[in-house]
């Protein structure tokens, strides 16, 4: 694998695996705070006067650059994972439990960890009109590679590089954050015949851990045989005309070999979201609900982030380099300078300054509800990525059908969704009391798959009055018209 690309690669993988979000489930009327992150107006239609999440864990990964063969996520556990090494014959084709790569021009990663933690929402009645407010808890991680021109296919397939690539421009990003948010959500225009909600997340953000790469151009890269003296299943490897900028920060301590959890920066977010129901107002459910939510806008601001740049046009030997090779490198910014000391002949050269901003991953999400009968609702989500930030991490684009029963004390469903809108998922989900469990991609978490490269599980813990609603509040109070 060519050494310029390694650094942005450790740096996903030192934060943190995980997740996409839990569509059918914040569909679900009662879903309360829990749903303010991804519909600031959800909480509004919550029947209970109050709502308190304890924990929630929402984990998922998807890409088509590696996977584990003829295995299954609950598998993993008691798994001896090998990697591959076609050379010996060992690969992901022919036999289980091997680490392998897809052989594809063009490769992607995408992930998205939600972890909520304490919240609640609550009811207020102001002027005779309802509010809902509630405060919020989050720790997220996200991180992209998206259309990755994949030179790397042929080092994993132990296949000779062509002796001349054009590797086109790329960018990946991946960035650790907390929120404190308050949520709020009210109705408008009263006189409408339609009720209408207009909902708002304000966010605190808390940075820990940020990596940005971007190649500003195509790289040329050639490729020679190796000497009678060198490792014969590997050519020798040169970059030329190259312009790439790697920023990060990060709390892994490389010294001590531990992560230390703490605050690297800082910004605000902004989530804003309108419903339009058709609902009668003495029924708790509505007949269809639409709803338009703009998410994450905002950046944070990493004060002391480390920024690099490499842009030359003469020729640096990655495969092969004695001085790269069989390194052992303790840190990114150890790795860093050594490369810089190759570019330039100086190791501080290509270090331009501390301080760079990551933005949010903004999105544009749309979500329509019918209900069928009583309790029974199909609900559509269509989630589309925005990039505003010129740093920004960015979510999975996709499409979530859903089925969803909800009721007091229970609801279940079950969903399909086109993640990139090409990859078809099929999940679950089921609410009994206060506990919520679920996955939007189930199948590769429970059964063993041929090429284990996706899954997803969410789970949530509740306390709220499931064994009340409006209905029954209004026919507990007095009544004083005549006898």
């Amino acid at each position: 694998m060519p050494k310029p690309f390694v650094v942005f690669f450790f740096l996903i993988f030192s934060i943190q695996i995980a997740a996409q979000n839990s569509w059918t489930w914040t569909n679900d009327t009662y879903s309360g705070i829990n749903s303010a992150g991804v519909a600031p107006t959800q909480p509004f239609l919550n029947p209970n006067p109050w709502d308190i999440n304890l924990i929630g864990l929402d984990a998922a990964i998807q890409n088509d650059y590696a996977y584990i063969s003829q295995q299954s996520l609950l598998g993993l556990s008691d798994a001896e994972i090998v990697m591959a090494n076609p050379s010996r014959n060992i690969t992901g084709e022919n036999q289980a439990d091997v680490f392998d790569f897809f052989n594809k021009k063009n490769a992607n990663f995408l992930f998205n960890t939600d972890i909520t933690g304490p919240s609640f929402s609550m009811t207020a009645n102001i002027g005779e009109k309802k509010y809902v407010f509630g405060l919020f808890t989050r720790a997220r991680a996200i991180g992209n590679v998206l259309k990755l021109d994949n030179y790397f296919r042929y080092g994993n397939e132990m296949v000779f590089q062509p002796s001349d690539y054009n590797m086109k421009p790329f960018s990946g990003a991946a960035m650790s954050w907390s929120e404190i948010g308050l949520n709020a959500s009210t109705q408008i225009f009263p006189n409408a015949d339609q009720q209408w909600i207009f909902g708002v997340n304000l966010k605190y953000l808390a940075g820990f851990d940020a990596a940005n790469i971007v190649s500003h151009k195509a790289i040329d890269l050639t490729a020679t045989n190796p000497t009678a003296t060198q490792n014969p299943d590997l050519m020798n490897i040169y970059a030329s005309n190259f312009d790439v900028t790697a920023q990060y920060i990060t709390n892994y301590n490389s010294d001590a070999s531990r992560y230390n959890m703490q605050q690297n920066g800082s910004g605000l977010g902004l989530d804003l979201g309108i419903s339009v129901l058709d609902k009668n107002p003495r029924e708790d459910e509505y007949n269809y609900k639409l709803s338009f939510n703009l998410l994450d806008l905002g950046a944070i601001n990493f004060k002391n982030g480390i920024n690099h740049r490499f842009a030359s046009t003469e020729k640096l030997w990655l495969q092969n380099n004695p001085n790269l090779d069989n390194q052992a490198f303790d840190s990114p910014e150890q790795y860093l300078r050594l490369l810089s000391k190759e570019v330039y002949g100086n190791e501080n050269q290509s270090f331009t300054g501390n301080g760079f901003k990551m933005g949010l991953p903004t999105s544009f999400n749309f979500s329509y509800s019918q209900r069928i009968r009583e309790h029974h609702f199909i609900n559509v989500n269509l989630v589309q990525r925005v990039p505003v930030m010129e740093n920004s991490v960015r979510r999975s684009n996709l499409l979530n059908v859903n089925y969803l029963v909800q009721k007091q004390a229970i609801g279940y469903g079950l969903s399909s969704t086109l993640s990139e809108y090409k990859n078809l998922t099929f999940g679950a989900y089921l609410r009994v009391g206060p506990l919520v469990v679920g996955s939007e991609n189930l199948f590769p978490v429970l059964f063993r798959h041929q090429h284990l490269h996706a899954a997803a599980f969410y789970m949530a813990l509740k306390f709220y009055p499931f064994w009340d609603n409006d209905m029954k509040r209004h026919r507990r109070k007095k009544c004083d018209c005549e006898k």
